[in-house]
């Protein structure tokens, strides 16, 4: 029963690390691009087009969320 809940609980770790890198990626992404161009975030099932600033800016707050999940 403890063994259980022990990899459970080293799963859901791994799945929150998996979304730390993901975001941070993504953040790499949008910095490597020029200025001038647009890009699209995906919110519920819709991608809206959005100026890189914004993108990365939303990009880092979930990176933050996910960091503060991982904490706990």
């Amino acid at each position: 029963m403890a063994a259980a809940a022990g990899k459970e609980v080293d799963m859901k770790k791994m799945e929150l690390m998996k979304e730390v890198r993901a975001h941070q990626v993504a953040i790499g992404e949008l910095n490597n691009l020029p200025p001038s161009r647009a890009a699209y975030q995906k919110t519920c099932n819709i991608f809206f087009r959005k100026d890189i600033k914004s993108a990365v800016a939303s990009q880092q707050k979930q990176l933050d969320i996910a960091k503060a999940k991982l904490q706990k």
